[in-house]
């Protein structure tokens, strides 16, 4: 079925969902690009906004207008997720609401390289109702950000928290090669195991185990994508004592073994 051309508030017109590239990569855009710009990173850049150099938490999303200049470099391994789209979003739905060339920190960002990769799987098709799939993912990624955004407003008690917690995540993704248990978590800002994980969760909506697995995949997904370490090394280094296990988790949450991300890493 072909869709009619121009009926959609919004066009993709490419994306890639947990794309890596090399320490070191950077975009320097002086005069923008022709369409708007997502990018969801998963680890800490360097990106300028408003003449402003900073490095953000992981995490950051930022969304650029069309003819906005676009910079940002990642002095380590870069894993984000990127899309380009057109049209006019004074009548879609959620993104018209959302900050446009600024940093933002949606609580909860788990759910964005799942929808990313989703729209991916769309754009690359030649199903019926791609476009109508496209225009419902795009409307339920920028209605979920903007709700997180919002969400966030609705807990003044809990900003206190914020910057030291997002202090202690940094710590615990610069070092999965050692053990973090709720425990010492908990024990690294002063709080109960209870109250620790309550906040942990309201602040980013992921418990803090499911947090660090995930920071373990994506760190796993660059080592297998930049270096020759055996799968079981890159278990070892993210203090993983089964491979097994790794090789298992691995799976579930990234959708395929170690062993088939790398190949598909390397063909593309």
């Amino acid at each position: 079925m072909q869709c009619k051309e121009g009926i959609y508030m919004i066009k993709v017109t490419n994306v890639r969902a947990a794309f890596p590239e090399a320490a070191g990569f950077y975009i320097n855009r002086k005069k923008g690009y022709g369409a708007y710009t997502f990018l969801h990173f998963h680890n800490s850049v360097e990106v300028v906004t408003d003449n402003r150099k900073i490095v953000t938490q992981p995490h950051a999303v930022i969304i650029y207008t069309p003819e906005k200049p676009q910079y940002f470099k990642s002095n380590e391994p870069l894993i984000h997720d990127w899309m380009h789209f057109e049209g006019d979003i004074s009548e879609s739905v959620g993104i018209e609401d959302l900050p446009l060339n600024t940093v933002i920190y949606p609580a909860d960002y788990a759910f964005i390289t799942k929808i990313i990769a989703e729209i991916e799987y769309e754009f690359f098709s030649d199903k019926a109702y791609r476009g109508e799939l496209l225009q419902a993912k795009l409307n339920e990624l920028f209605i979920k950000i903007g709700r997180e955004l919002k969400n966030s407003e609705y807990c003044p008690q809990d900003q206190e928290w914020i910057e030291t917690f997002r202090a202690l995540r940094v710590k615990m993704f610069s070092s999965l090669n050692e053990e973090w248990s709720i425990k010492r978590m908990s024990e690294s800002v002063f709080l109960s195991e209870s109250r620790f994980y309550f906040l942990y969760k309201r602040l980013f909506g992921i418990s803090p185990l499911a947090d660090l697995i995930n920071a373990k995949i994506n760190s796993a997904k660059n080592m297998l994508a930049f270096n020759d370490k055996s799968v079981e090394d890159i278990a070892f280094s993210l203090n993983y004592n089964n491979t097994t296990h790794f090789i298992r988790q691995f799976k579930q949450y990234a959708g395929i073994t170690p062993a088939k991300y790398r190949k598909s890493v390397l063909y593309k």
